[in-house]
């Protein structure tokens, strides 16, 4: 936050991604912004997640217009992760046992200092653009959670086909709009949706 430099204006293309955290993964530091990025032509194989923006509530920032086209993914854990407390145990820094704030490293205080006001840590996503991907073998199709403080906002899919073996979840979500997308599970389960509005799957 004191930085405060955004990460904008990147194209990322025709890459491959196997075992790993993510095809294409935003955050979680997410506090001088993240906009206008377009990830093109990727392929998934074994990975983690498909396309996962993270961040936590102390981070603060906003993620933009973003755009995520022509993928295909294979055998990944969840194909879409949206998340605003991405790893508590981690993102949240806790002084450990044994340790005072006169024996700290420098960077350590600055790890511990607590976000004022508490709203300027609270993340925001918007303006997600995904179009022609395909997925197979994925063991959930969507785990996206906003906050009652933050929806997330505004995300558009088109021409969407999912093969996965559960459909998932939206949690805290705002005008999704979708057009050819279609999710195909293992279980016969349909995506959970609740907290949210202007979002019809």
């Amino acid at each position: 936050m004191r930085v405060n430099r955004p990460t904008e204006y990147v194209v990322i293309r025709k890459c491959v991604a196997r075992k790993g955290g993510g095809l294409l993964t935003l955050g979680s530091e997410t506090s001088g912004s993240i906009r206008h990025v377009l990830a093109a032509d990727l392929i998934a194989e074994g990975t983690g997640n498909g396309f996962h923006i993270k961040s936590a509530t102390t981070r603060g920032g906003t993620v933009e217009d973003i755009h995520f086209r022509n993928i295909t993914m294979d055998s990944v854990g969840n194909a879409f992760m949206y998340t605003m407390n991405w790893n508590p145990s981690y993102s949240y820094s806790r002084l450990p046992e044994g340790y005072t704030k006169e024996t700290l490293p420098v960077h350590w205080k600055v790890m511990l200092t607590k976000v004022e006001p508490e709203e300027k840590g609270i993340p925001h996503f918007k303006d997600i653009h995904i179009s022609n991907v395909f997925v197979k073998h994925a063991q959930k199709a969507i785990n996206a959670s906003g906050l009652d403080k933050s929806m997330l906002e505004n995300f558009k899919f088109s021409d969407v086909r999912i093969n996965a073996s559960t459909a998932g979840e939206i949690n805290f979500a705002k005008d999704w709009k979708w057009k050819n997308v279609t999710i195909n599970t293992s279980d016969e389960s349909r995506v959970n949706i609740k907290n949210s509005t202007g979002l019809r799957l």
